[in-house]
């Protein structure tokens, strides 16, 4: 196996700004069920696949049949659309060309490792052109267990050839960071701005404001 650096890049929230996209996804959808949750509630399940955010919230306030939409029903009208706003609103973090490029300047093989479906990986990929920078892209859906669960990036770092223990892992929830760290993976964390000051993501080996500040100084210190 391979030990050459690798970087698996989440994608919600790291090379698009679609957690705003997926809460008003979420808020809108779950209404439907008379379950009525604000940006805080699904915050708290930011990093999570969707059929374990339908998982949750039926958990705590289980719909009838009469409502006549099952679990999976819900999961599939969110993820619709989703899909919908990002085609609409999509738009790149910050930094997302000037980081892929520097990567690919370094000849650094890159991977998406995302909780998210192939369907909204595409979408996000097809939606800022970004597809070509990856040599694998790889989805939560294929494991038992999402994020926090170590297994998406364990098995991203084998489609990639990879000891997990050369792989950097950019991510920006939390749930994310535990699931590299837990696959022995090095952590570059960037959490939302109005969460960057709390100190449960100084776990992530470093912390960065944006993509902007990953440049070779800071490649340097995961070296």
């Amino acid at each position: 196996m391979k030990t050459k650096t690798t970087i698996l890049f989440d994608m919600d929230g790291v090379l698009i700004d679609s957690e705003p996209l997926w809460r008003k996804a979420e808020i809108e959808i779950f209404q439907k069920v008379s379950i009525y949750l604000t940006d805080e509630d699904c915050e708290s399940t930011a990093g999570l696949r969707i059929d374990e955010v339908v998982d949750h919230w039926y958990s705590k306030q289980p719909w009838t049949e009469k409502a006549g939409l099952t679990k999976k029903d819900i999961e599939d009208q969110i993820v619709d659309q989703l899909i919908q706003y990002i085609v609409q609103y999509g738009e790149p973090m910050p930094g997302v060309d000037e980081a892929l490029s520097f990567i690919q300047q370094q000849s650094i093989p890159m991977a998406i490792a995302s909780s998210s479906s192939y369907r909204i990986i595409e979408a996000v990929t097809d939606k800022l052109g970004i597809k070509d920078f990856f040599e694998v892209i790889y989805s939560a859906e294929e494991e038992e267990y999402g994020k926090p669960h170590p297994g998406i990036f364990l098995s991203a770092a084998k489609k990639m050839g990879i000891s997990p223990s050369a792989c950097i892992v950019i991510e920006d929830s939390f749930n994310g960071i535990i699931a590299a760290l837990g696959a022995r993976m090095k952590v570059v964390a960037i959490p939302d701005r109005k969460h960057a000051s709390k100190t449960k993501f100084d776990i992530a080996t470093i912390k960065i404001g944006s993509l902007l500040e990953f440049d070779l100084k800071t490649l340097n210190k995961l070296s």
